[in-house]
This record gives C-alpha cells, structure tokens and sequence, in this order.
C-alpha cells in the first residue's frame, strides 16, 4: 500500500482498469463512472470531481502521492463533493468531453484531466495537475462560492455549456469546396514549422505524431523531412535500442530524453510509418526499428490469449525500491563499468556515454547520433565491427532485464490492437516475413472472436469481469482499416465482408441527420455529444472512417460511399488549411484524391504470387485486388479468363487491356 493510503478500500476496489484500481485505496471516496455517483450527487447536491487519466501517466500517479492519498485532501474532497475517477483509455467519449471544456477554459490540455462540474454533469471549472496546497485552495474557493454565490456556477456552466455545443454545430456547417490550392496552402503553412536540424517540428516537448509523418512521406514537397525524422527518432533515447519500442514523446527537441511510457498505439503507428519509409528508401536502420520493435510487442505487450496490452508506465523500482520515472531504462557509470564495457574501444561515443547521452543524477539515456553502418564508415572500422555492437546492445539488454520491469497496463482495447495489428501487417508485407504474416492472422481471429458482438457492432476493451463498454467510432474505423489491410494482403472477401458489415453498422448507428461526420459514441448520455475530427497521437475517427469509406467503395463497388466520404472532407476544408497539423490525415486523404484512384487487380491461377511479387516494391497504388477464380465482385466482373493469369491496371475501376505476365507489366509501367 502507498504512503498515506487507507486500509479503506473505496468503490473503485472491484474495478477492472489498471489506473482506476491504483486508486482503490485512496481516502478519497472514489467512485466510477456510474449512475450511483451521478444520482448521489444530485440527492445531497454536491459538486462533482471528475478525475481523468490513465495507467501509464507520470504525472496522474505524482498527484496522486501528493494529494489523493492525503488524509486532509480527502476530507475536503469527501466532505463537499462526489468524486470520480476515468479512465481515459477505457472512456475516451468522457475524457473528449471535458478535454473540450479545459481548453476552452484555459486553453491547455493534458493529464491528469480535473473537472468540478454540476452535479448534472456540466463543468465550471478544471486544469491538469496541481500541487497539494493549490489544489485544496481550488477547491476551498469553488466550495465557498458554491455556498454563498451559487448562481454563479450556474451562470459558469450554463455559458460553458453553449459554447461547447457551438464548437460541434460549426463541425455540421455547409462543404467548402477543396481544391489543389487549398491543399497547397496547408501544406505551406507547414513547411514554417519544421525542425530542420532534429526533425520533426519545432521546439520541445517532440511528440512523433505519425500521422504528420505518413502525411510527409506521401508529399514530393515533405518526404525528405519524413526520412530525416525517422532516422533522428530511431538514433534518439525515444527508441528504445536495447529491447524496441518508442516511449511516448521526449521532453527535449532532440529526442533524447523520453517520457518513458510506452504506448501500443504509437508503436503500431510507427511499425507502419518506418515500413512505407523502408518501401520507398531501403535503410538498414528502418529494418532495425521494425524488427525490434515487433519483438517488444511480442516480449512485453503481447496477452497469451492473443492480443496486446495497453501500455508500459513511465515508473519502475529503482535501486533502493522506489517507484521512479525511467528506472528500468537509464543507466549509471557504475554499472557499465560493472559490466566491463566503459573502456571498450568506441563503446562510449557509439552509445552516446558523454555529454550527449547525459540526463541527470548521474544517469545517461543511450542516445546514438549515427546508425551502426554510418558509425564504422565514418570511423573507417570493419564491417564486422557491426557484430561487436550486436555484442554490445545484448549484454546491456541482458543486464536491463533483472531489473524490476515497468509497471504493465493490461487492458487490451480494440482501436489500439487494430492499430497494432496494421502496423505488423505492413511491416509483413514490406520485408516478406512470414511469421509475422502468421502473429497477424491468429491476431485477426483473436479480434474477431474477441470484439465483436453476437448482435452486430463492437466492444472496446475485451475485460469479461468487467461490465461490458461499447465500442466507439475509434474502434469501428481502425478495425474496418485493418480487415481491409487484411483482404489486401491474403485476398480474402471474408475481411471484406467483415469490413462491410461494421461499415453499415456505422452508417446506421453513428450518423446524425444534420452532418455527414459520424459521432463518436453511439450511445448519447454525456452532456455532449462529440465529433472527433481533428488528429491527436491516434489518427481522427473520422478521417479513417473517410478513407474507409473511399477503399471499400471501391471494391464493393458503394458509389454513394465515395461521395459521402467527400462530402465529409469538404467539411473539414477550413480546418485543414488553418490547422493542417490537427488535419494531416484529412490532408493526406484530400491530396489521394486531386488523381484518380489506381487499383491493380490479377485473376487466375497464380493471381496471389503475381499480386506478392508487385507489392514487394513501392507503388503508386491505392487498391489492390486478387482472385484465383472466377468472381462477380466489382473489380473482378468479366475479367476472368479460364486457365490465365492476367494483371489489370486500372484507374477509377477503368482497366486498361490486360498483361498475360509479370515481367511484361514491370517493364511497360511506370508507377513509382
């Protein structure tokens, strides 16, 4: 138990989320997000707290040892209002709400997320962390006022609240029209932004921001500045080198010092980001970060049962058994001299054990400034030199893992393993690895037989203790992204059926009659209810939900879907040249579109082989499709010849005249 904590366990004891049962026994009264807590605050009118965070998150469990596990906090707390506690992975429909109430009140974000609001659920006041003594006089001031002013509040909430629902009618507003200079417009905007001598974008705290990345790599204007990114994150102390995996940002601009938290979500994003970048510019160090990174989410995120976890945390024990930030990850003089390796010829400036690798207390985070093959050019060492770093890199590895590892968060949640699974399943195709094509296809079973409900739709989280959360717009769309992925890959019209079936679904239960973006949550029991357009470390619903629409249509032959899919990226027209970072996946799907989409499709009997061969390379190619028989699907119809193999280019479902053989259409068409 920690310090302070009572022996008392409170009502987030039989709770299932990792972060909510950190909680458990608190002296703070906590409860979750239930109607108990919301009907106890309207009988005895209380205030409500509302607590937002996750399991991974430093800064939530620093405030947690400050104040929520204070005898004193708890009385004022307890005494005066109805606390609860969200987990943000498991309810992002909450935390998207009240995010959208502290920026409008402060203009910041972040985690942990507190909200005192109405005991009808209407915010009046929030901010992110707080000391001790600053958040008891927070509360005394809104207690106060709620005694002797409370109309006050009222006025707060009630002004709070039609601004809120102003931000979502301005997302139902009439189409603008979007042309190629609006998109170049946006895309200038960035050009300003762009950290020319780390990557990325300027300034610190760096987040990786896939989705800015896969918007660079496909712009002639921006690819360079995606390649240099990618390399300066792999060679950054934000890769982790030793056993894969990326923390969730650093603090510093050059990707030295990460928050050491490690996100499934950002690791299946970049999995994807580094194998199109391997596609289109074959290096060593790309191929580095895909395949350790696949192994750390097979070593340490991977559930017997045959999904993956939610996230490492930041905190690990220590030395002397303390929870500190980075314990598991950093390492002393001390120790590498333990192990013998400080006076090895070249191990210090390889591993960055100097001023550059140097963090704090006498501690260094391993941060290379060359790739392995640059460093023994540059150094005129042997090839072999690479297996003394080999040698190097796993008896560091060997050594880290008798440490006390991160702390686990073990909720498996259908848009993340949707992500996860995208990103193993490119990386599969780009590097021809057929295990990996293997962990995708018992993964995919395990989604099927996981996610989805017998009646149609999704849950999000896979808990069977736990009382069952249905799925949000954010599992539908990257879960109909990856069964797509899926049929690209093993041609198979079940994941189009599949992606088909949840498309429907979410045509009927996600869209409202005044807009054509889809809502969050299917149900509506919040205050508010959401339109997540705008990208954040996971890509925008609806801009996925968007894309999927224009691929499916394309091979279930949906007209109406394609048409729909424009109309939603003409709403976001504005956002996209005034905010194109928040947009860059709405950008990217916008730029897709200035030409006319080409598919490759092949019949016949050597249809997959042919199909692998061609995707081995980097193409231009929107939609790929293969059938060994016969078949009366758009893309196939009256194209099948008995006993030929034959590939199609076509473009907007036009095919040119067939090509009866693989070397004929490589040496006649130019798609790169």
């Amino acid at each position: 138990m920690a310090k302070g904590a009572s022996s008392k366990e409170n009502a987030l004891a039989h709770a299932q989320s990792p972060y909510l049962l950190q909680h458990a026994n608190n002296p703070v009264n906590w409860f979750p997000w239930e109607e108990t807590a919301l009907k106890k605050a309207q009988k005895e009118d209380k205030l409500l707290i509302i607590s937002i965070g996750y399991a991974a998150c430093h800064w939530c469990h620093v405030m947690e040892h400050e104040s929520f596990e204070d005898e004193a906090v708890a009385t004022l707390m307890n005494s005066h209002f109805v606390s609860i506690k969200v987990d943000r992975e498991e309810r992002p429909d909450i935390d998207q709400v009240y995010m959208q109430a502290l920026q409008m009140l402060t203009g910041q974000g972040g985690w942990p997320l507190n909200i005192v609001a109405l005991p009808d659920g209407r915010p009046v006041w929030g901010g992110t962390y707080f000391p001790k003594a600053q958040w008891m006089d927070y509360l005394t001031q809104i207690v106060n006022l709620q005694q002797k002013e409370p109309e006050r509040l009222l006025q707060y909430a009630t002004h709070l609240e039609k601004g809120m629902q102003q931000l979502e009618l301005e997302k139902s507003k009439d189409a603008l029209a979007f042309e190629q200079k609006v998109l170049d417009k946006a895309l200038d905007h960035l050009e300003g932004k762009l950290d020319y001598e780390n990557g990325g974008l300027l300034g610190a705290p760096k987040f990786m921001m896939p989705t800015l990345i896969d918007l660079f790599l496909s712009s002639d204007q921006f690819k360079k500045h995606a390649y240099f990114t990618l390399e300066k994150i792999a060679l950054g102390g934000i890769f982790d080198l030793l056993g894969g995996g990326f923390s969730r940002y650093s603090v510093d601009e050059k990707w030295h010092i990460p928050h050491f938290e490690k996100m499934g979500y950002d690791n299946g994003q970049l999995l994807y980001s580094y194998s199109c970048a391997y596609q289109k510019q074959p290096k060593a160090i790309y191929k580095e970060v895909v395949d350790k990174t696949i192994s750390f989410l097979q070593r340490d995120l991977s559930s017997a049962h045959g999904g993956f976890y939610a996230a490492l945390d930041a905190d690990s024990l220590d030395a002397q058994k303390n929870l500190t930030e980075g314990a598991f990850y950093v390492w002393t003089l001390a120790e590498l001299e333990e192990l013998g390796l400080l006076n090895q010829a070249y191990f210090k400036s390889y591993f960055g054990i100097n001023k550059n690798g140097y963090w704090e207390k006498d501690q260094y985070v391993l941060f290379r400034k060359q790739s392995p093959l640059d460093f023994i050019q540059n150094n005129n060492l042997p090839e072999s030199f690479n297996d003394k770093i080999v040698a190097w890199e796993a008896t560091l590895f060997h050594h880290r893992i008798k440490r006390s590892p991160a702390r686990l968060d073990n909720k498996i949640i259908c848009s993340w393993n949707a992500l996860i699974g995208r990103g193993i399943l490119k990386a599969a195709n780009v590097f021809q690895n057929k295990s990996n094509l293997q962990l995708v296809k018992a993964h995919l079973l395990f989604m099927e037989k996981t996610f989805h409900k017998k009646e149609g739709g999704l849950f999000r989280l896979n808990k069977k203790e736990a009382a069952p959360v249905n799925g949000f717009l954010e599992d539908y769309s990257h879960l109909i992204a990856y069964y797509l992925d899926a049929y690209e890959t093993f041609f198979d019209p079940s994941f189009l059926g599949k992606a088909s079936a949840l498309i429907h679904y979410c045509m009927e239960r996600f869209i409202t009659p005044e807009t054509a973006l889809f809502v969050f949550a299917e149900e509506e029991k919040l205050i508010l209810q959401t339109k997540e357009v705008n990208d954040n470390v996971i890509p925008s619903s609806n801009a996925i939900m968007a894309e999927n629409l224009i691929r499916a249509s394309i091979h279930l032959g949906q007209i109406d879907w394609h048409a729909h899919a424009k109309e939603m990226i003409a709403l976001v027209a504005k956002e996209m040249l005034d905010y194109p970072r928040a947009y860059s996946t709405w950008l990217r799907l916008a730029i897709s579109l200035q030409e006319p989409p080409i598919e490759i499709v092949v019949v016949g009997p050597k249809a997959i082989e042919w199909i692998k061969d061609l995707k081995r390379s980097y193409l231009k190619v929107n939609h790929w499709a293969a059938s060994i028989t016969a078949s009366e699907a758009p893309l196939f119809k009256g194209r099948y010849q008995a006993g030929k193999t034959l590939i199609y280019l076509c473009k907007n479902n036009q095919c040119n005249l067939p090509y009866p053989s693989l070397e004929e259409f490589k040496t006649s068409e130019k798609l790169n």
